[in-house]
């Protein structure tokens, strides 16, 4: 079985700390077969960490943590960014026209930026939207989401949707706290599996939210005092 990350911030999103290489480090000790870079509306660090990865052995797929106006969507198998702001339907109409896919991110939590699952709903009604939303985050190990992992698996329950396990990493020392298992070991067959509904989400992290998030801030202060 594969072992994939299949959300994970760099320095190119506003609130990660760790540079595309110490990403790449983080997921070969990890394990990681498979990981994606989801820059918040951002694509640069995907496609370096992809040009980079060959000399890791991990394989990058690229992607964005889109924002619409209904709330946060991951697109994977991208290459350009996305418009922001734009409905979740039209969204998802954009990550098909280029070829992707999409994840509903840390769906129907009292966070913000949580998509809902009216959302997803409507999404799924739609004849085009639903050929890109395929996966949903089950295990989502940011400390803001992790909390209401339980309640997002019970919506996940009730969908026709993958089951995904990400960090939602934003340092290099959760990238895969959570993970999603896959047959095969490329981005390629985890595609295949995603689209089958064949994936399995596992936490790995089990550390208490708090300190995560504390330990998070120190480093994010620390770079911005740094500047």
């Amino acid at each position: 079985m594969g072992k994939a990350d299949l959300h994970i911030h760099t320095t190119y999103s506003y609130d990660g700390t760790a540079n595309v290489r110490e990403v790449l480090e983080s997921a070969v000790r990890a394990g990681l077969d498979v990981i994606a870079i989801t820059d918040h509306n951002k694509i640069q660090g995907a496609l370096e960490a992809r040009d980079l990865c060959a000399g890791y052995g991990v394989e990058v797929i690229p992607g964005v943590e889109v924002t619409t106006r209904e709330g946060h969507l991951v697109a994977l198998f991208v290459e350009k960014i996305i418009p922001v702001g734009m409905s979740a339907i039209d969204t998802l109409l954009h990550i098909r026209e280029m070829g992707g896919l999409a994840i509903a991110a840390h769906p129907q939590q009292p966070v913000p930026n949580s998509i809902t699952l009216h959302s997803i709903h409507k999404a799924l009604e739609h004849p085009l939207a639903r050929e890109a939303l395929l996966g949903i985050e089950v295990c989502n190990m940011n400390p803001s989401h992790s909390p209401y992992n339980r309640h997002s698996q019970q919506i996940a329950d009730t969908l026709p949707l993958a089951s995904i396990g990400a960090s939602d990493a934003h340092m290099a020392s959760m990238i895969g706290a959570g993970i999603t298992h896959f047959d095969g070991h490329t981005a390629q067959e985890l595609r295949q599996a995603i689209q089958g509904r064949a994936t399995r989400p596992e936490q790995i992290n089990h550390e208490n939210p708090q300190r995560v998030f504390f330990h998070w801030l120190r480093l994010y202060l620390c770079q911005k005092l740094s500047r």
